[in-house]
């Protein structure tokens, strides 16, 4: 099982190597078109890291998964949005599930009301993920809109968070650990 963390502003080319890893198909289904190489390099220079919090899945230290969580205070003061990415290995497995529901508690933990994401309407990963965690879709030119109502931040979701947050940091170290003697064999 991956390690699921939240990703460090120096962690940024493991994201770009992720990002860089998928397919065209998980490309255009995680970008909603055609993106090239150049313009996902760019898209990940371009991140405000004051204004979006990535969450991974890392397996054997090599990120697998990641959700961006992305806010704008000033245009939409309690709204934010996510944009999700797996790689093939990874899908089926619940992996989307984990990180979307790491990133509504984020959000709600930053007094974020309502969360936003934009799909193809032939992603049906998405779309179920969507309601399984009770998304309001719509339907426009050939995308689904899905936004998530969320509550207001309790103590319980702050706990919830910051368990994580220590749960993803410890699984990390031990997972570096286990590792550390099958790399130095072989070398």
């Amino acid at each position: 099982m991956p390690v699921i963390r939240k990703i460090l502003p120096t962690e940024l080319p493991l994201y770009r190597a992720h990002l860089l890893r998928l397919d065209r198909a998980d490309r255009y289904a995680r970008f909603t078109g055609t993106v090239s190489d150049e313009s996902l390099t760019r898209h990940c220079a371009g991140i405000d890291w004051s204004r979006t919090i990535l969450i991974g899945a890392f397996l054997n230290g090599e990120l697998r998964a990641a959700i961006e969580l992305c806010s704008d205070r000033i245009l939409w003061p309690n709204e934010a949005e996510f944009g999700v990415s797996v790689e093939k290995d990874l899908q089926g497995r619940g992996v989307g599930s984990t990180l979307i529901r790491r990133a509504l508690t984020v959000a709600r933990n930053r007094s974020v009301g309502r969360v936003h994401i934009q799909c193809l309407a032939e992603n049906v990963r998405m779309r179920a993920l969507a309601r399984r965690f009770g998304g309001r879709s719509s339907i426009e030119c050939g995308e689904i809109a899905a936004s998530f109502e969320l509550p207001p931040p309790n103590q319980f979701s702050f706990a919830l968070e910051a368990l994580e947050d220590g749960a993803g940091a410890f699984n990390s170290m031990l997972a570096s650990f286990a590792s550390g003697p099958q790399q130095r064999a072989a070398a």
